[in-house]
């Protein structure tokens, strides 16, 4: 997987349906879950994983531990509900492990920094998406979640190459730098 992520840098994007859920001879099953562990365990550099929900994926939670030991860079953008306060973050929090809420970097989107409707209702963090090393990107309807690897209907797609997954850093890299994102 490394060697093709080190020569989809250098050469004409790619895209890959990725499907979790029944299996269909319309297009081939490689799973969400499948998907990103293989960008994890190739990642050399610096991944970013957004994700709205983190529940129940302690081997998710391995493999995270095992690329921070590997010396890569880890940013997880977190989703939350205003209503829920900073508790669904504090769970989120807990689900990541002592070691990843250590040493990766943790964001979210400030409740007073979100657009608001009419009404007053804030907008989310609802992205669901892992880039390694600028060079791979998942965009993905799945959270993190034992569901989402499991059991439900998951679409994404996997690109390789092209500016596409260096364009998703740099936009995390300005909300960042700009405050819309902050640290937890």
């Amino acid at each position: 997987m490394l060697e093709v992520a080190l020569a989809a840098k250098h050469s004409a994007p790619t895209a890959e349906l990725v499907w979790t859920g029944p299996v269909t001879a319309a297009v081939p099953r490689r799973g969400t879950e499948q998907v990103l562990f293989d960008m994890i365990e190739c990642t050399s550099r610096r991944l970013t994983i957004m994700s709205f929900g983190v529940f129940k994926v302690p081997r998710l939670i391995k493999a995270l531990e095992e690329a921070l030991a590997r010396g890569v860079q880890l940013r997880v953008v977190l989703g939350d509900r205003e209503s829920q306060g900073n508790l669904e973050i504090d769970h989120q929090r807990h689900e990541l492990g002592s070691v990843v809420t250590a040493r990766a970097l943790l964001l979210y989107w400030s409740p007073q920094r979100r657009i608001r409707n009419e009404n007053g209702h804030a907008g989310l963090m609802h992205a669901k998406a892992a880039v390694a090393d600028s060079c791979i990107a998942f965009l993905t309807s799945a959270n993190l979640t034992e569901a989402a690897f499991e059991r439900n209907m998951e679409l994404g797609v996997l690109i390789r190459g092209g500016n596409l997954p260096s364009s998703i850093d740099r936009l995390i890299d300005a909300l960042t730098d700009s405050g819309e994102l902050q640290p937890v």
